[in-house]
């Protein structure tokens, strides 16, 4: 859903969508889990409105944020089979959350999924499959990666969809230099009718070059190709170019970094006249990972490029954001994450004077999570998070709060 989070998995085929071994199976090695989880909540403002307008000019601001309490329903199931040469990873989880005080509809369901099957042929060719489908209302459910810049940044209500697939072929063409080519297809259709410029399908083929410059440094050259076709909204259909390099650094052990660099160049195909036909921008990604312990691990990174949005007036935005998380374990039984994240963005218009060219807004977010395992089946678990999100456009500005408590079970 997001065009520079395409342009970074361009670079390590496949990490947007690899799974890791604790996520694939906690079960031991019999090659499934099933999952439950079970959790009362508060949310203050449900549908991420505000209280700061008076639309019916009674003399008073109209009452858009609403609140309630909750309870929510998560089974899952999860399969990881290895076979001789290839790895089946795949995933199901059913959601269902029933407000005790809200308007309209008392309860949302939604599903996420996702797939990733990788075949070795031999130890110089591999390919990557994945895929991963949500129909939800979240805008954390809908990302099509976790960490990319947000296009959705209000909840959408009813059934939205999102589809994100991806084909990567790696080939190690030397024992200095390997290849990666990938395609990635990326589909959204939302339910709610605001988020109807968000409706689109994106084709995405990309090729990179690795070179392993020392044991501890990986250089790469890479271009991606991106062709955007809204279904609501022609004005946004285009075209764009992609091009950086990179490095991947392990500084020691336990603390790696990775940049990107580069460019995009789009052009809008549909817009005529005195509208903006194209636009360019830097491009940058860079991140620090350290482990400082054998369980705990913090990550600190910045991202700048373009990305979809849900303002229907705009062509797109230039986001910058901020990100960072640890995950640490404070005792043998008790985890804790803190994460956090702020966006600044800039909406593109489709001429210079229009008037929501040039405007902005920022994201704030902030989440704290505490899992205590109880036994090698039952957690408990609690989680906070924040969200304020800051606009120069009327009627977005938001603030949020959630709890929620309650236990998962892994079998």
């Amino acid at each position: 859903m997001n065009k520079t989070l395409k342009a970074v998995t361009l670079v390590t085929a496949g990490v947007a969508f690899t799974l890791s071994p604790a996520l694939a199976i906690e079960g031991g090695g019999k090659g499934y889990n099933l999952t439950a989880g079970l959790r009362g909540f508060y949310d203050d403002n449900i549908f991420t409105g505000n209280n700061k307008i008076d639309l019916d000019g009674d003399g008073t601001a109209d009452r858009r944020k609403f609140d309630s309490f909750g309870l929510e329903v998560t089974p899952g199931v999860r399969f990881n089979v290895p076979l001789e040469q290839t790895t089946l990873v795949a995933g199901y989880t059913y959601g269902l959350r029933y407000f005790a005080d809200r308007p309209g509809r008392s309860y949302d369901q939604f599903h996420l999924a996702d797939v990733q099957v990788d075949h070795r042929f031999n130890e110089r060719y591999r390919v990557t499959l994945a895929d991963r489908f949500a129909d939800a209302q979240e805008p954390a459910q809908m990302l099509g990666s976790p960490g990319a810049p947000a296009s959705q940044l209000l909840r959408a209500e009813g059934n939205n969809l999102s589809n994100i697939a991806s084909i990567d072929f790696n080939a190690s063409l030397t024992e200095l230099w390997s290849a990666v080519l990938g395609y990635r297809n990326s589909y959204f259709n939302y339910n709610a009718d605001q988020f109807q410029g968000l409706n689109r399908i994106e084709n995405m083929p990309s090729l990179g070059l690795r070179y392993q410059w020392t044991p501890t440094t990986v250089v790469s050259g890479n271009y991606q190709f991106g062709d955007f076709n809204y279904s609501d909204v022609n004005s946004r259909d285009g075209r764009a170019h992609y091009g950086f390099l990179g490095i991947d650094q392990s500084f020691t052990a336990r603390l790696v970094g990775s940049v990107r660099i580069g460019g995009q160049m789009m052009d809008w195909s549909n817009v005529s006249g005195a509208g903006r036909g194209s636009a360019s921008n830097p491009y940058v990604d860079a991140s620090l990972t350290y482990t400082y312990s054998d369980s705990s691990t913090a990550q600190l990174g910045i991202r700048h490029g373009r990305n979809a949005t849900d303002v229907l007036t705009a062509l797109d935005q230039q986001s910058t954001m901020l990100y960072g998380s640890v995950n640490h374990q404070i005792t043998g039984a008790l985890r804790g994450t803190l994460s956090g994240q702020f966006q600044n963005a800039e909406f593109v218009g489709i001429s210079k004077g229009d008037p929501v060219d040039g405007l902005s807004e920022t994201l704030a977010s902030v989440g704290l999570t505490l899992n205590y395992r109880i036994n090698a089946f039952l957690s408990a678990e609690t989680s906070y998070f924040f969200d304020r999100l800051s606009s120069d456009i009327v009627l977005r500005d938001f603030t949020r709060n959630r709890v929620f408590l309650g236990f998962r079970a892994v079998y």
